[in-house]
């Protein structure tokens, strides 16, 4: 059992410093605040610490991944990415585009947190999983200072650990995660105001994820 520990423990610690690696050398580039190639390309160096740290602590390491790509419907995981893509095609089609590739990075970031990371923290309560888990992404941000917006910034990673974590836990897609990080990611780059018309489809693309996932649609259709 003590072996079992410390090969876990060892994977962890290699796929946190793989991923820092990542975000620091994400970090180190430079390039003007716009949506360019070199702006996307600076975005997803730092997303692909968490992904390259969970491949080598699954490939390398002997470890196992929690979620697969599309976990248990590939129809689900296609429509969930559907939806916001259309919605802001009719309200910003200019940045439909963006979104998919914000729904990338954020996609890269969730096959470490919740892909990997959350497995290999199964054996704790959820809660305990979430503060592990939400304050190790905080400290992966590394660009951070000691400040009340700092506290309020781990506070959101840690509740959003949580919430993504049971979706996690519920679909083990990796599409419906990175979705659902993408909505945060998204709202906090300033593409676009918050009218009600945006927060109205903001309300509306989140339900339309919790019907399409847990709606029991084989007895609804069974009954038809």
């Amino acid at each position: 059992m003590e072996s079992k520990n410390v090969k876990k423990l060892t994977a962890i610690a290699v796929f946190f410093v793989v991923a820092l690696v990542g975000r620091y050398i994400g970090l180190q580039m430079e390039c003007e605040r716009v949506v360019d190639l070199n702006y996307i390309l600076k975005n997803w160096t730092e997303g692909v610490g968490p992904c390259v740290g969970a491949l080598v602590a699954v490939l390398l390491l002997g470890r196992k991944f929690y979620c697969s790509v599309a976990g248990s419907s590939v129809v689900k995981s296609v429509i969930s990415v559907l939806i916001p893509f259309v919605v802001c095609f009719f309200l910003y089609e200019e940045l439909s585009y963006v979104l998919l590739v914000f729904i990338f990075y954020s996609f890269l970031e969730e096959v470490g947190w919740r892909g990997y990371l959350q497995g290999e923290l199964m054996d704790k309560k959820p809660l305990v999983q979430a503060l592990i888990i939400g304050t190790m992404w905080f400290l992966w941000h590394i660009n951070i200072s000691l400040s009340v917006g700092s506290l309020i910034f781990w506070v959101v990673l840690v509740f959003g650990a949580w919430g993504i974590g049971r979706i996690a836990n519920d679909t083990h897609s990796l599409v419906l995660c990175a979705c659902f990080h993408t909505l945060y990611n998204f709202s906090t780059h300033g593409f676009f105001a918050f009218t009600p018309g945006v927060v109205c489809a903001y309300v509306l693309i989140v339900i339309s994820w919790f019907v399409i996932w847990y709606t029991p649609w084989s007895k609804v259709f069974s009954k038809k």
